[in-house]
């Protein structure tokens, strides 16, 4: 595997994103049946990008200028098997804003997970998922950003949930409900969103691999603070 390491003139933030998302139907309501989909597994094999002696390993497919400008770089990562599966759940998803969707030649649609992400925060607020990053100062605020289709009900107000903190993983769950009006004559469904946001470091230092990229065994955090946002739902 051929290597090429580029260096920008300011550090990059690295911000690590473990998503756990989970669709289901009333028949799993029961926490017993579904809690085998939505406990945080102990590590996962990841296909994004990881930091290690001060440098951010990462494939050439996802490098393009705008790491060059940006100040954040977020790595996603899924609580999931395998990256159909992890692509199965987000398809699940309203807005389906962590996927890739590419038609071929033969008319077929490839999709692929965003396990790499670019973000100037710098002057502005950045949508990321159901949230919306902010740069205050030295620190990254991170809000909840509700959007009634992607969570359901019940209705939750937009706030500030907490600061993101340099080596402290923070956990952020909430779930809703989507009932028929909403979704248009189909069984009612029910949601349940959890991350891991973990700030791991600063790096202007990044190695290109050329695919195949193998990337990494990474070892999900326990969380060191939980932001629970969970609803009673029946």
């Amino acid at each position: 595997m051929k290597q090429e390491i580029i260096k920008t003139k300011r550090q990059k933030l690295i911000l690590q994103v473990y998503h756990n998302y989970f669709m289901y139907h009333k028949d799993m309501k029961s926490f017993s049946e579904r809690k085998v989909f939505t406990e945080w597994k102990n590590e996962i094999k990841s296909k994004s990008a990881y930091l290690e002696g001060g440098r951010l390993t990462l494939a050439k497919s996802d490098y393009n200028t705008d790491l060059h400008n940006c100040d954040l770089i977020v790595l996603n990562d899924f609580n999931s098997e395998s990256e159909p599966e992890a692509i199965r759940r987000q398809n699940q998803r309203w807005q389906k804003d962590l996927v890739n969707f590419e038609k071929r030649t033969d008319g077929q649609i490839w999709a692929n997970l965003k396990q790499v992400q670019y973000f100037t925060l710098v002057g502005s607020r950045r949508k990321f998922e159901i949230f919306q990053l902010k740069k205050v100062d030295d620190q990254i605020e991170l809000h909840l950003l509700y959007d009634l289709y992607e969570i359901g009900e019940p209705k939750r107000k937009n706030f500030k949930l907490c600061n993101l903190e340099m080596g402290t993983p923070i956990e952020i769950k909430i779930n809703g409900k989507l009932d028929h009006s909403l979704t248009r004559g189909r069984e009612r469904s029910y949601k349940e969103h959890c991350y891991i946001f973990h700030l791991i470091g600063a790096t202007d230092e990044f190695e290109l691999a050329r695919e195949p990229f193998k990337g990494t065994l990474k070892r999900i955090p326990e969380p060191l603070k939980t932001v629970n946002l969970m609803k009673k739902l029946y």
